[in-house]
């Protein structure tokens, strides 16, 4: 009979208890992703700093340079802002460049935060450009990552209002 109850009042709390949003999930968003992504130029290191964020949206640094693989690519740096949708969607868009390397135009990224929140993948189009650039991965890391002088600036506030949800990288053409 206890258990029957303590079964009844368990499942009674989880069937009023809220259900889960997409800003509690975008909590696991703020702090350090490195990685790569690939474009005409190759491929690319990028580390996407998240440091500001307001529910569902978020904002923060993406620096990209060169890689062991590809040692020709320029550093560059620009602010983002992003929306972290259900189920682990991440759209991000680019706000205004730090530093931008001659020749380099801004992409969309579209991604989705893997399980546990210690990765994000997904796809790199190039809208009007055809198809330069394929897939971008990240890993979280704990460590603050040397950002160099150049890309050293407060994030901008994050915006509540409507926003076209895309992540900007840079690509050369």
């Amino acid at each position: 009979m206890a258990r029957s109850i303590t079964a009844l009042a368990l499942a009674l709390m989880a069937m009023l208890a809220p259900p889960v949003r997409a800003q509690d999930a975008s909590t696991a968003l703020t702090g350090n992703w490195r990685g790569t992504y690939v474009c005409a130029q190759g491929k690319t290191g990028l580390t996407l700093t998240i440091d500001r964020q307001d529910g569902d949206t978020f904002s923060g640094v993406f620096q990209f340079y060169p890689v062991r693989e590809n040692i020709t690519v320029p550093e560059g740096c620009f602010t983002v802002s992003g929306r972290i949708g259900s189920r682990g969607a991440v759209d991000i868009i680019g706000n205004s460049w730090i530093k931008q390397p001659a020749g380099y135009i801004t992409v969309d990224l579209h991604g989705r935060v893997g399980r546990g929140g210690s990765s994000m993948s997904g796809t790199v189009a190039t809208p009007g450009h055809g198809k330069l650039c394929s897939r971008f991965d990240l890993t979280r890391i704990a460590a603050t990552p040397s950002t160099y002088d150049a890309c050293r600036v407060e994030a901008p506030a994050v915006s509540s209002g409507p926003q076209d949800h895309r992540l900007s990288l840079a690509i050369v053409l």
